[in-house]
Formats: structure tokens, sequence, C-alpha cells
């Protein structure tokens, strides 16, 4: 019987991301095939990485900075870390004043603001500076408490991750085996301005992934590059909430987008549908 990385036990990460697979790994992750070697290639909000059971060996790579030290100060740091951050408000004003401030050299105070000023914000982007998340429909101020107090089971399920820090090639050429499965979610094109670093590599990085021994799994959207790279690969196609996630968390309206996920391998037609 083929192996299921459907985990009804399963964690959400509290890493509020743009573009984030918050609510469609729920669909992706049915469709990992069996591996040893877990690869999360452009990791970003980790929905994916967190959200399936255990691979053996598992691998998240970002090059955003300040996500990879908040993720290595809540590795070493957990309980301070925990402890500053619940000790918040839920303030505008000490939202505008860290957001316009240059971040502190400490990496734990950095750590601390990036985290704080990620769950206030409306626009969960790295590359953009976004207004202050307020409304009358839900207790945004409840909301990060809550978060907060997820930290300590992220935290868990991320221990035995191996963090990287390194450009996309490098984690292919290093990572890369018949036994790997990499997870690609790139920054989307038109829309890079949300993201630290523009990305403009998609043309290199569909040609290194259809020469690599392993198995891949790429969503987009339906960008006409995209679909003529990948144009040989098996396609699914699903009716994705795009905008903000934190449009559906104040209960405002996302619109529908489809996303497209390209595989390099054939998915099992009898797959475990999630549980949740």
């Amino acid at each position: 019987m083929t192996k299921s990385y459907v985990d009804v036990n399963r964690i959400d990460s509290v890493i509020r991301w743009f573009g984030g697979k918050h609510f469609l790994s729920r669909d992706l992750i049915p469709l990992i095939p069996e591996h040893h070697c877990w690869a999360d290639v452009f990791g970003g909000g980790a929905h994916m990485t967190v959200g399936k059971k255990r691979s053996t060996v598992e691998v998240f790579n970002d090059t955003d900075e300040e996500l990879i030290n908040f993720l290595m100060v809540l590795r070493t740091h957990k309980a301070e870390l925990i402890e500053n951050l619940s000790s918040l408000p839920t303030s505008r004003s000490l939202f505008e004043r860290w957001q316009y401030e240059q971040l502190p050299t400490d990496p734990f105070e950095r750590a601390v603001r990036w985290f704080y000023l990620l769950r206030q914000c409306i626009i969960p982007a790295n590359g953009i500076k976004s207004g202050w998340r307020s409304g009358k429909i839900k207790n945004t101020a409840n909301d990060y408490q809550n978060a907060v107090s997820k930290l300590h089971e992220f935290e868990k399920r991320f221990s035995r991750v191996m963090i990287e820090c390194l450009d996309y090639k490098e984690i292919i050429k290093r990572y890369d085996s018949e036994r790997t499965f990499f997870f690609i979610d790139p920054p989307y094109k038109n829309r890079e301005h949300y993201y630290k670093g523009a990305f403009n590599e998609h043309i290199q990085l569909a040609d290194m992934l259809n020469n690599i021994k392993g198995k891949a799994m790429v969503t987009y959207y339906g960008d006409p590059l995209i679909l003529d790279l990948y144009k040989d690969w098996h396609c699914l196609t699903f009716n994705s909430k795009v905008g903000t996630v934190a449009k559906a968390e104040l209960g405002q309206t996302r619109r529908n987008e489809t996303e497209y996920v390209f595989m390099n391998y054939l998915p099992e037609q009898n797959t475990q549908i999630p549980l949740f």
C-alpha cells in the first residue's frame, strides 16, 4: 500500500505568508508520493512542511534571512520568545512605530519584532509595508494570542527539520536523489514586489527540474510561460482563494483563482482524501 502523508492530527503553521498554501495544502498533501527526503525549496509559510506527516529526512529552505532568524531563535530560546511575544499588546501605535523603525541588530529582538509585525499586518508580505489588522468582525488581538500559543507545537514539529537559507539551485543540487521529493512554490510573476528580492528564473528552474533524479511538484497560477514550461508534466487544477489570508480571517470575501499543480510523476488515482 502506498504511504499517505495526510495527517489527521496536523498542525497549522503560525507563519502568515503571501501566497502561502494555508488552504490549498489540504488538497496538495494527498498528492505527495512516497519518498525518503522532503525538500521544501521555497519554504515561506511552511504550511506544507508542518501540515503533512513526517518524512525520514526533511529540509526547509528560504532565502528570507528574517524568517530563518525567527526559526533559529524559536529553536534556541523558545520559552523566552513566547513569553515576550505574549506580553505584547495588539496596538496600532506599537505596530506603526515598529514598522517604520529599523529592526534591532540583536537576533532575539529581531525575531520578536518580525513575528509581531507579520501577525499584526494586513498583507503578510516581506517585501512591502502594510496597514495594521483591525476589524469589527474578528477579534484580531485574540487571533494574535492564539498564534503565539501555537508556537510551542509549531517548534516541536519543526525540531527535526533541517533549516537552509540557500539559493534554490543549491538546494536542488545538494538534495536531489531518486528518493527525494521537491515541493516547489516559487514567487509568482508580476507579484514579486510582495517578496524580498525579485525572482525571474522560471525558465532556469524548469530546466533544472526537468533533469532531476527525484520527484517534484510545482504550484503556480495559469501563466502562459509556466504552462509551456511544464506542458509535459501531469497537471491538476484547484480553485484557490486568493488575495490575502487576512481577508478570510476577518470574515471578508476572497476571490477565486485557478491554481495549477504540475507533477513529474503520476499521482495515485486512489489518493487518500484528507479527513479535515
